[in-house]
């Protein structure tokens, strides 16, 4: 048997530097650009995904990766968009919460520990400029050092839509794709993209 396995830089290192700027750099950050006209009042769509997209559609669109509950590992032969990893915000899609996507491509390691293929992910620019195509240019952008991560720079881009037709505690979405590079290396890799909603 064959096991993908995480590689260094994806899940935790990702997820707990999205939420650490989605609850605290913003608050030391400059004012954000307003959205582009016209796009103000549609939500994030990104491979067909966003918040509102439900369990059952998970299902639907997944039938042979798809087990139970809110998230999702895609075999690579059927991964979209460089996705390979899918948490939903919600069962029924009603936008709380937040959805998270994965970029990363699992180590393939053999039953005596071997490794058969490194954790691999897609450049940050190409994530990137898909992205700016669909939504413009990103509000902001921020690169940093954090903790003890072996000199590993991170680099999150940040997108917003004001969507005033939701509940007040809803009414701006965010999108973050958190990138990283190690040190020495001069490309960015991206890790993820997260998108949840706020009331400001």
């Amino acid at each position: 048997m064959l096991a993908q396995r995480p590689g260094p830089w994806g899940g935790a290192i990702a997820v707990a530097l999205l939420c650490f700027w989605a609850n605290r750099a913003w608050a030391q950050a400059p004012a954000l650009a307003q959205p582009q006209s016209g796009g103000s009042a549609q939500a994030f769509v990104f491979a067909g995904l966003s918040l509102e997209t439900t369990r059952a559609q998970l299902r639907q669109r997944y039938p042979q990766d798809y087990a139970n509950g809110h998230t999702l590992e895609v075999a690579p032969e059927r991964a979209q968009a460089h996705i390979h990893q899918i948490e939903i915000a919600s069962p029924d899609g009603s936008g709380r919460g937040r959805l998270r996507l994965g970029f990363e491509r699992r180590a393939l390691i053999s039953t005596d520990g071997r490794v058969l293929r490194p954790a691999a992910y897609p450049r940050c620019a190409v994530i990137e400029r898909q992205l700016t195509s669909l939504f413009g240019a990103p509000a902001s952008s921020r690169e940093f050092i954090e903790g003890d991560t072996d000199g590993l720079m991170n680099r999150v881009l940040v997108w917003e839509r004001r969507l005033p037709q939701l509940p007040p505690d809803q009414h701006v979405e965010r999108l973050y794709l958190q990138c990283g590079r190690s040190k020495g290396e001069r490309r960015f890799w991206a890790f993820s993209m997260e998108v949840s909603r706020s009331a400001r």
